[in-house]
Order: C-alpha cells, then sequence, then structure tokens
C-alpha cells in the first residue's frame, strides 16, 4: 500500500493499479486533513513524519499495528483521499479521482454529518436519503458498498433522547485530532480485513433464496397487497428476513414489527379478525415458545398464514437454540395446539414439502408452521417456485330440511328473537342489518367479537342492537329483553341465535342446565365438529347462504313482527346504577366509561367519527365493550384463551394498516406483562414511512390490581383484597414529544375533560397515551350474572330480597 498520493482538488497521473478511494466530506479543513494524516501514516509507517511524536503513544501503536497489516495486504495498490464539502458535490470529485484506473472502490466514506449540513437524528434523520442520492449519483466505474464499514459519520451525540441501530457507523466527533485519526486508521484497517473476507461471502451466497420466493409468490397470489410481512430478527434468518422485506415493499404489502415475537402473533391474529389478511411471520431459532397462548388462538380463528421458525440442520449434538434434536422436538407442541408444521431439514425434498404445506394452507385450519433448517433457508431459487392458484373454495350449502323449521320460527312464531353474531364481512353484515328490521329480530355482538354489529353502522343508529351478551359485560339492555323479573323468559317465548359461533363458555351468561333446558338455541356454523350439545336447530351452512336462503324466505306475520318490534323498544340503554354519575376521585370505571360513552356519542352523530377498538383482558375491556357505543369490527384479547395484553401488542399492526381511528383499553396489569408498544410505533414511522393515519389513544387503566380476579374474590369467595391481585404501577409524567415525524403525548385523566378529549380524538397521525386513575368496585358493567340483582339497579326484584334474605340466614348458622 502506498500512502495517499493525491485529493479530488489535485488530479493525479493515471495507473493501472487497483484505487482505493477514501472520501472525506466536511466544510472544515481540519476534518480533511486529520483523515490524510492518518491514512499517511497507515501507508508509509507513523515514523514517516517529522512531527511524529507530536501524538501519543497510543496513537503510534494503532497507526504501526495497522502498517504492520496494510503494508502486505494492500501491496500495489493505490489509496486516494478524495475531499467535497457535501455528499452532492461528492460524486463529482470521485469521477475525476478514478480517472485511469483499472479498478475504483470507494472503501471508505468518512463524513463530518454538522459541518456537512446533516442530520443524525434518529427521529429525523437525513443522512440516510443524502446517502441514498448520493449512491444513486455515483459513476459506473466506481464501485461501492455503502454499510456500517464503509461508511462513518461523525457528529454530536446528544441531540436525540432516542437511539437506534443506523444503516452506517455514527460516532462522536472527537475533540482530540489524534483520536480521530486513530479512529480513522481502524476504520480503513477493519473494511480493508472485511472487504476480501465479503466478497468471498458473497461470491458463496445465493443472491435469490427458493423459500423467501416461494413465499412471496404463494401468498401474493392468494392475498395481493393485504398480506403482511412481521419478523423479529435472528443470525439464522436475516438473510431470508432481508430478502422478503424488499420483495414485501416492492409489491406494496405491509412490513410490521413488534417489541417480541409474542407481538407479532398478537398483531398478525388482529389483522386477520379485523381484515381477513393473511401474514407472514418469520423468527429465528428456538423461539418457537415465544408465540405463547396466542398460537392456539390463531388456530381457532382459522387464521391464514404462515409462522417459519428457523432451527439447526439436523444432526448436531444438542445444537444452540435447537428444538428438534435428540432432547425435544418443538413439533409436538405445535401438533399439541392442533397446527399443521413441516419440517424443511432437505434442500432436495423442499419441493415436495412446500407443496404439502400449500394444501394445508389452502384447508383454512389455521396457521402453517414452517421449521427450517439453515440449508433450506438458502437453497438458491431456481424459477420455479410459483406457487399453483389455490382451489376453489367448496361452501356447505343450506339444507330445505335444516332451513324450514328456522323459517317456520322466523315467520310464524310470537317469539322474541336475539342474534349474537360471530364475525361478519360486508355483504353478512348488510343481510343480518336488513332481516332484523323486516323480521323484529334483536342483534347482539360479544365479548371476544366486539362490534360484529353495533349501534352505530356507516354513521347511522342501529335500532335493533341491543348491546353485548356474555358471561361477563352482558349489557343491561340485552338482559332485560330476555329476562322478566330476573328470571329467564318461558322457553317458548324467545329464541337465541348463534350466528358464526361455536357457543363458547364466554359467549353467554347462561348455565348448562339453563342452555339445554330454558332457551331454544339455533347455531349457524359451516363446521359440524362445533355444533353443540344443547343446540335445538344446528344449522350446518355457509352463513352467507343461510342469509340469504332466509331473506329469499322471508314472510313475517305482521302481528309478530309488530311484537317483536314492542318488545325491543320496550327495552332501553342504562348503566343501571348510582356510581355512573357520581364524580368521585379516583373515577369509578362506571363513571368513567359513560361520561367517554356520551363523548364518543357525540363525535359519532356530530363529526362523522369512526374508530377500531381494542380491548385488553381486564374490567377496563369488560367495561369498554359494554358501555362505549361501536362504529364496527374490534379485537378483543378475550377472544381464546383470554390472553393478557394481546390486545396491547396488537396495537401497532392495527394501527399502522386502518384508515380510521384506534382506541385501546389495557388494565394496568396487562400492560405490565408486555413490552412498550410506543417504540415499536416510533420505528415504523421513521424507518418505514408508516404513520397512523388516523388517531391512535391508548387508555392505561389503573387501579392498582387485578379487578377481575379481586371481584371473583370478593364477590364467590367472600376474601378480602389481598397482596395477591395487587399490580404496583410506576406512573409518569406527563408530556409530549415529537419523535421525527410522530407526536406522542402522554396524559393523566383523573376526570373526563369532554372539550379537550374531543380535540385530542380528533387529531390524526398522533399517539396519545392515557393514564386513567380509577378506583376499583364490584358494581355493574356486567361483571357477574349476580350483578343484576344489586341494590342500585333501576328496578330492583324481588328475587334480590329473597336471596338476600336467605344468605342471612346461612350467615347466622354459620355464626352459631
Amino acid at each position: 500500500m502506498s500512502a495517499p498520493t493525491t485529493t479530488a482538488e489535485s488530479p493525479h497521473e493515471a495507473t493501472a493499479a487497483d484505487r482505493l478511494l477514501v472520501l472525506s466530506v466536511s466544510s472544515r479543513p481540519g476534518f480533511h486533513t486529520t483523515v490524510r494524516t492518518a491514512l499517511a501514516d497507515a501507508g508509509a509507517g507513523p515514523g514517516h513524519r517529522a512531527d511524529a511524536d507530536d501524538w501519543p503513544d497510543l496513537y503510534q501503536d494503532t497507526a504501526r499495528r495497522a502498517h504492520r497489516f496494510l503494508a502486505r495486504t494492500l501491496e500495489g495498490d493505490e489509496t486516494t483521499v478524495v475531499t467535497a464539502g457535501t455528499l452532492p458535490e461528492a460524486a463529482t470529485a470521485l469521477r475525476a479521482a478514478a480517472t485511469g484506473a483499472t479498478t475504483a472502490t470507494l472503501t471508505l466514506l468518512l463524513v463530518d454529518a454538522q459541518a456537512a449540513g446533516l442530520s443524525t437524528d434518529p427521529l429525523a434523520d437525513t443522512m440516510d436519503a443524502a446517502l441514498a442520492d448520493f449512491a444513486a449519483a455515483l459513476p459506473d466505474e466506481i464501485s461501492a458498498d455503502l454499510s456500517a464499514y464503509t461508511v462513518h459519520v461523525y457528529d454530536e451525540l446528544d441531540r436525540s433522547p432516542a437511539r437506534l441501530g443506523r444503516s452506517y457507523a455514527l460516532k462522536q466527533l472527537p475533540e482530540e485530532p489524534w483520536l480521530l485519526a486513530a479512529d480513522v486508521i481502524c476504520a480503513f484497517a477493519d473494511q480493508t480485513q472485511f472487504r476480501h473476507i465479503a466478497q468471498v461471502i458473497r461470491a458463496e451466497s445465493a443472491p435469490r433464496r427458493a423459500l423467501a420466493q416461494w413465499l412471496h409468490s404463494f401468498l401474493t397470489a392468494r392475498a395481493g397487497d393485504t398480506w403482511g410481512l412481521h419478523y423479529y430478527t435472528g443470525s439464522i434468518v436475516t438473510g431470508l428476513i432481508g430478502e422478503l422485506e424488499r420483495t414485501a415493499e416492492q409489491s406494496g404489502n405491509p412490513v410490521l414489527r413488534g417489541p417480541s415475537e409474542h407481538a407479532l402473533a398478537c398483531g398478525a391474529m388482529a389483522r386477520w379478525q379485523l381484515d381477513e389478511a393473511p401474514f407472514l411471520i418469520v423468527v429465528t431459532n428456538g423461539m418457537v415458545d415465544e408465540f405463547k397462548g396466542t398460537l392456539a388462538n390463531l388456530r381457532e380463528t382459522h387464521a391464514r398464514g404462515f409462522i417459519v421458525c428457523a432451527d439447526p440442520d439436523p444432526g448436531g449434538w444438542f445444537p444452540f437454540q435447537g428444538t428438534v434434536h435428540q432432547g425435544e422436538d418443538s413439533r409436538a407442541v405445535f401438533r399439541a395446539r392442533g397446527l399443521p408444521t413441516f419440517h424443511l431439514d432437505d434442500p432436495g425434498r423442499l419441493t415436495e414439502d412446500l407443496a404439502a404445506a400449500q394444501k394445508a394452507y389452502d384447508t383454512g385450519e389455521g396457521p402453517v408452521v414452517l421449521l427450517a433448517g439453515a440449508s433450506v433457508l438458502n437453497t438458491p431459487a431456481t424459477g420455479a417456485e410459483l406457487a399453483p392458484p389455490a382451489a376453489p373454495t367448496v361452501r356447505a350449502q343450506v339444507t330445505d330440511s335444516a332451513l324450514e323449521p328456522v323459517l317456520r320460527l322466523v315467520n310464524e312464531e310470537p317469539a322474541r328473537l336475539l342474534w349474537q353474531c360471530g364475525r361478519l364481512d360486508e355483504e353478512e353484515r348488510a343481510l343480518t342489518h336488513a332481516l332484523a328490521r323486516t323480521a323484529g329480530i334483536a342483534l347482539a355482538d360479544s365479548l371476544t367479537r366486539p362490534g360484529t354489529v353495533s349501534r352505530y353502522h356507516d354513521g347511522a343508529h342501529l335500532p335493533e342492537y341491543l348491546g353485548t351478551l356474555g358471561m361477563m359485560g352482558c349489557s343491561a339492555r340485552v338482559h332485560a329483553f330476555l329476562h322478566h323479573e330476573e328470571r329467564l323468559r318461558a322457553r317458548g317465548e324467545q329464541a337465541l341465535f348463534m350466528l358464526k359461533s361455536r357457543i363458547t363458555e364466554l359467549s353467554t351468561p347462561f348455565t348448562p342446565r339453563a342452555l339445554e333446558r330454558q332457551l331454544r338455541i339455533v347455531q349457524i356454523t359451516h363446521t359440524p365438529e362445533h355444533i353443540a350439545p344443547f343446540t335445538d336447530h344446528p344449522v350446518v351452512a355457509d352463513a352467507r347462504g343461510f342469509l340469504r336462503a332466509l331473506r329469499d324466505g322471508l314472510a313475517v306475520d305482521p302481528e309478530v313482527l309488530a311484537a317483536r318490534r314492542a318488545a325491543i323498544e320496550a327495552t332501553h340503554d342504562s348503566a343501571s346504577d348510582v356510581l355512573h354519575r357520581l364524580p368521585l376521585r379516583p373515577m369509578s370505571p362506571n363513571y368513567f366509561f359513560h361520561q367517554l360513552g356520551d363523548l364518543l356519542t357525540d363525535l359519532i352523530t356530530r363529526h362523522d367519527y369512526t374508530y377500531t377498538g381494542l380491548y385488553d383482558v381486564g374490567r377496563g375491556g369488560i367495561s369498554a365493550v359494554r358501555n362505549l357505543p361501536r362504529t364496527g369490527p374490534g379485537f378483543s384479547g378475550w377472544y381464546g384463551r383470554a390472553l393478557m395484553g394481546d390486545a396491547l401488542q396488537a396495537v401497532p399492526a392495527v394501527a399502522l394498516t386502518r384508515d380510521d381511528n384506534v382506541l385501546a383499553f389495557v388494565g394496568d396489569g396487562a400492560s405490565a406483562l408486555v413490552p412498550d408498544i410506543v417504540p415499536t410505533l416510533v420505528q415504523q414511522a421513521v424507518q418505514y414511512g408508516r404513520r397512523p393515519r388516523g388517531n391512535v389513544s391508548v387508555f392505561r387503566l389503573i387501579d392498582g390490581g387485578h379487578s377481575v380476579i379481586r371481584t371473583y374474590r370478593e364477590t364467590r369467595t367472600a376474601v378480602a383484597a389481598d397482596r395477591q391481585t395487587q399490580v404496583l404501577h410506576l406512573l409518569q409524567p406527563e408530556g409530549t414529544h415529537d419523535y421525527g415525524p410522530l407526536t406522542v403525548s402522554h396524559r393523566h385523566l383523573t376526570g373526563v375533560p369532554h372539550d379537550e378529549l374531543r380535540e385530542r380524538l380528533l387529531r390524526r397521525g398522533t399517539v396519545d397515551l392515557y393514564s386513567v386513575e380509577l378506583a376499583h368496585n364490584n358494581e355493574g358493567d356486567g361483571m357477574s350474572p349476580a350483578g343484576a340483582l344489586g341494590w342500585q339497579r333501576d328496578e330492583l326484584a324481588e328475587l334480590a330480597f329473597t336471596v338476600a334474605r336467605t344468605t342471612r340466614r346461612k350467615a347466622g348458622r354459620t355464626a352459631r
């Protein structure tokens, strides 16, 4: 290696040597001088300058060691320092410096950011865009691989509270010139060594991967640009993720991150339930258990997608982070959860394995798991990875024998009808609304599927919607519709339709005896195995076909219709407690949600406000589902296994892929279980250009405990509150921060300031966090069936006195 010979200001005579270009960008001459000195000392040795002893021994030792390596490694090559004031000026200077060279490589780019007019603030970064423009302007005769090895940026580091890994090396600009020179020497020697290694690696690596190409083409064939890529990086999957990320962005598919592998599954599940958007989740070795019980929920909701988990190639002796080897077999975990799983361990069998995975995906029974070894992950593409089209879906058709008793019930019997609706697509929802209006059918959603039908639809009020039916959170209006004097109405007086439902225990507040003997139940599902043993009229059919057939056969007796409508109108919305009107401090959940419900009603009816609700597991989620008016489907963490924190973890994926506003309700217990989502939202906004289109408001409901469990202990087992149900929450200070293009605020709520909240809920593209201080109580909000007999009810049934007297007598006998 020769010492640096020229700068762009003084072009040199052409040679046939391999020319290594070092670009120094700054408006400060001293920066360029230090760079030239450093490379001269590394090339010619630290003793070639008369003033070499001016800098400390540590610098001399650094230069000496680098020279020892570079003199032999770069023998015969020529290093040229090129200077420029700004990056836009640099391409021209490089072209002049490369004139006459057989090959010219930009081996190092050194940028004095402030002096070059560039920002390295991770939330307002101009460096990445400037580097992209610079790369595009480079002449063809200069090769460059801009990376953290080749691009070193010097700046002040205390300008932003955020820290983020970069595509370049970011360093604080040293005050001492010798320290900057030593760092330049290290960077140049590191890059020289890395460049040779990287050339060998690149020569041996596949430019495109068969698995990446197949997954992208398959999901695109099935779902266009709606499917999302969710990933958490790891060493063995970094190449697969990089290729999938590039192809996904090129085809317009969202790339969605999360603070943990579990968060990826939560986001994928929420998007499937809300939009039927398939997913591709990629994680590294040993992470199969990090999806937690959400794996079972994904299967239960029949979500379509792939989960790719890397695994070491077979044959290793207890491999690091291995999950399929002589000591364990993670495939058993997936089989136990009913998930089709394929162990991709042989590149020669990859085509056959992927064909089987395609069939499993197309059955629609839940996500397909691919455990892929390293050799399979890196198998090169051949161009034959395009997936065949899906076979046409065969839908179960409603039969005349199943439809006839249902038609007779709907058209002729003077019975109250309540439909609890599972997930509905747009046509099914429209059909349901039309049938409800024409036949006098009352409608309800559930704690697990909130908003499938709702009080408002397309801005219009839906009078047939009564509220929520469920084990918890049952609306007072729904309860009143089905009961008389706090007892279920006679079996012949009403019928309960369960549309697209398995009738899980959480779906109703009724005992098994009541379901079997006191209620008439019509169940519509396309899965025969989901027909409940207590169903009176099972209809195994596609819901859309059933609704169309019912519409075509509808001929409701006018007297029957009038009676049904009167029954619906006789019920009325009521919190049915006193607490919701008392402005105590801390607020009761009853008061907070009643006030927020009034505000949302005003926004919906006067400002065309719409939102997607996310409801976490806890008292707060129940109260939100029960009390707040909805404008469409939401996502509930109560679905399936009722996993605390799932709804909160789903916020980024939902907020970044929907057009309307997002409201999330999560208790302090759930929020303590999972990572913070704010860094993910900021990172997506800064790095991926995905900023929420609407307002994102996350209400953290803080009462210092696990409220549902505490209510159970206090009302069912007569155990007072104790440490078991306590949650310590450290209240963070209020404030507003601009993170690049995203504004995030945190506000404490000890009341419900309507005017301020109205303004904030209408601020699009922002994230608002609220710490809502609440007091625990066991009153109202459908927390348990016994709540219907509480003393605060609008009408106090005689049964309440009977129960109270019986309880007193039992207590007296126990005391004696």
